[in-house]
């Protein structure tokens, strides 16, 4: 059977090297004991040492899992036999000290005592929203460590999946990509490795003069007949908007003849003309075609982040809305890049 300490091993001080000091310090320091915590973030292995982490600070810690993902058994097992109580999202409710939660699921059945942390920023701009509230509500999307995740991490899982579903990339493949956000932006810097032909269509000015300014080529999405000969022109296209059937909207079929086609975004982006066999992963966000759609390296700070945001609820008790304080936002970031060989120079370049 499979314990906490198998996964700290499966994922070493090289990995997750912020786990491995947390689960140490909380050990010793136990800055949450006798406080109880309600955990919903997508309960993988990677999850197991986050947990592993609230454990040893001393908390009640109960489990689920959010309703957008399947749960591992595998972690189910552990957790059973770490002693840690896990309970389906439909079962869960009552009131707890902490709520960590991942797109303002928790908030519908469960209450918080003394501060809620939300991960996403679908959740996020839900808990902004809340007229009132009586507790920190500390947000982690909300900060520049994300990036490390949703820019570098998805961009990373989104060039594995798509080298390891079609081929790897040469010189001469010219990558087109539908959306220069957070996504968009990291799956540009992975692809630009292999090869200089990379084009990007947004509809943002200044995104426009980004995508420029990194040496990619920037269409409008205003101008149809340079997106038109953009999309002709490509060999990989990638959506990464976030836009519900755009292409089947926007653009004719035809175009996409002879296409490597990638979706990068939670919704179906492609859409409607197009079945799921013409897309690679059946039209699911392509990294979730992978074992690890993000690696632990990535994973690791933002995990980090969402358990310390608990001492900052504590340090400042002000309710309502805000982001993770900036003195650890930019301290993980700097530490992140010190740890993984990332110069802060070549960070600020990519996001």
């Amino acid at each position: 059977m499979n314990n906490f300490q198998s996964f700290f091993e499966l994922y070493d001080k090289q990995s997750a090297p912020f786990m491995h000091t947390m689960v140490q310090d909380y050990a010793s320091r136990k800055p949450f004991a006798g406080m109880t915590i309600a955990h919903n973030v997508p309960l993988t292995q990677t999850t197991l040492l986050k947990i592993a982490c609230l454990k040893a600070s001393g908390a009640t810690v109960t489990v689920t899992n959010p309703s957008f993902v399947k749960e591992s058994a595998l972690a189910i097992e552990t957790l059973t036999y770490e002693g840690v109580q896990y309970k389906p999202l439909d079962q869960l409710e009552g009131c707890f000290d902490f709520l960590l939660d991942c797109g303002a699921e928790l908030i519908k059945s469960c209450q918080a005592n003394r501060g809620i942390v939300e991960l996403t920023r679908t959740g996020a701009m839900h808990y902004e929203k809340l007229q009132s509230s009586e507790v920190p509500i500390i947000s982690v999307d909300d900060t520049r460590l994300k990036s490390l995740e949703t820019c570098l991490g998805t961009g990373e899982g989104v060039y594995r999946a798509i080298t390891e579903l079609h081929g790897k990339p040469d010189a001469d493949t010219k990558i087109l990509i539908f959306g220069f956000g957070k996504v968009g932006t990291g799956i540009a810097y992975y692809f630009s490795q292999k090869t200089p032909n990379i084009t990007v269509v947004d509809m943002l000015p200044e995104r426009l003069e980004q995508i420029n300014s990194r040496g990619y080529k920037a269409v409008s999405a205003e101008l149809p007949r340079q997106v038109e000969a953009a999309i002709k022109k490509a060999d990989i296209i990638i959506t990464a908007t976030g836009i519900k059937n755009l292409l089947s909207l926007s653009y004719k079929k035809e175009w996409f003849g002879n296409k490597v086609l990638a979706n990068a975004g939670a919704e179906d982006e492609f859409g409607f003309n197009f079945s799921d066999s013409e897309v690679l992963a059946n039209k699911k966000p392509v990294n979730f075609a992978l074992q690890e759609p993000t690696l632990m390296p990535f994973l690791d700070p933002i995990f980090y982040a969402h358990n310390l945001a608990i001492e900052d609820a504590l340090q400042d008790k002000t309710p309502g809305f805000r982001p993770l304080n900036k003195k650890d936002d930019q301290r993980i970031v700097q530490q992140w890049a010190r740890l993984h060989g990332w110069g802060l120079e070549e960070l600020d370049k990519t996001f």
